[in-house]
């Protein structure tokens, strides 16, 4: 049976968040945007192309991948450095050919009827995303986590599927100066470095977004970054996923809220009685 210490800490949390949300009908609140992290994850198995059918049918931004290397080249859709987790392969990524991936189930450890969902090529991901995108009003863009990749290969297939200009890359300060060399006007997205680092980042790699901690949220960092001219990306996952978050985010004015729940932020989003638009 639920206590009624439960039950009053529930309505005390429920009620904070709508009160965080409350806002005049007027008042001129810009609205995040939303980038799905490894697909729609919760439908179906991560970073697959049913991952990413199911999220091209939502009303968000970005799609976020992780790509990697395989031993002979290929630049996979993976987030583990290892197989082991999504396909049952105790085996690096990165010393395994593609001819091997290609036979493993990335989706069986998810559901049975997902046993036929393979770990796709970047190249399959975009196709997707491109050819989704002739249907949609706004169109869908990539928020590329570069985990371990070959840049060249990587631009050169967003060019190919027309996503470059509007994908965002997320990596190191290494790779990302990487991307940057064989295209000079990459949307970069390191990590926040701290107030003290911050100038030397930006006079390094010009980003157009740092990735903030949620625990690093608040403020001043917001208004610090964007007084940059640089907007501010947040991952709201795992203890963070949640409607008292994303209205703390909203209040603060980032420019994106990563999440496994889409939906749960749309529903927030739309209790602003606002559109949510780039």
């Amino acid at each position: 049976m639920i206590s009624k210490l439960k039950i009053l800490v529930f309505l005390f949390v429920v009620g904070a968040a709508d009160r965080l949300l409350a806002q005049p009908e007027n008042s001129d609140v810009k609205l995040p945007m939303i980038s799905l992290h490894r697909g729609a994850n919760r439908e179906a198995p991560e970073n697959t192309l049913a991952a990413f059918e199911y999220a091209m049918e939502l009303k968000i931004n970005f799609i976020e991948l992780d790509v990697r290397t395989t031993s002979d080249g290929k630049q996979v859709i993976m987030h583990d450095g290892s197989l082991l987790r999504t396909t049952g392969k105790e085996a690096k990524v990165q010393d395994v050919r593609w001819e091997e991936i290609q036979k493993l189930s990335a989706g069986a450890w998810f559901a049975k009827r997902f046993s036929n969902q393979k770990v796709p090529l970047f190249d399959e991901a975009c196709k997707l995303v491109a050819t989704k995108n002739k249907r949609r009003e706004v169109p869908v863009n990539l928020y590329v986590d570069c985990k371990a990749i070959n840049s060249k290969e990587v631009v050169t297939t967003l060019k190919k599927y027309g996503l470059l200009e509007s994908a965002v890359f997320y990596g190191s300060v290494e790779t990302l100066l990487q991307i940057k060399n064989n295209y000079d006007n990459a949307r970069l997205m390191p990590s926040y470095p701290g107030e003290k680092l911050l100038d030397e980042l930006i006079s390094k790699i010009n980003p157009y977004a740092l990735d903030v901690s949620p625990n690093e949220l608040n403020e001043a960092t917001v208004a610090l970054i964007h007084s940059k001219g640089v907007k501010v990306f947040s991952d709201l996952l795992d203890n963070y996923d949640n409607e008292r978050e994303y209205a703390k985010a909203i209040k603060l004015q980032i420019d994106l809220i990563q999440t496994d729940d889409a939906r749960a932020v749309l529903s927030v989003l739309k209790k602003l009685q606002f559109t949510n638009k780039q």
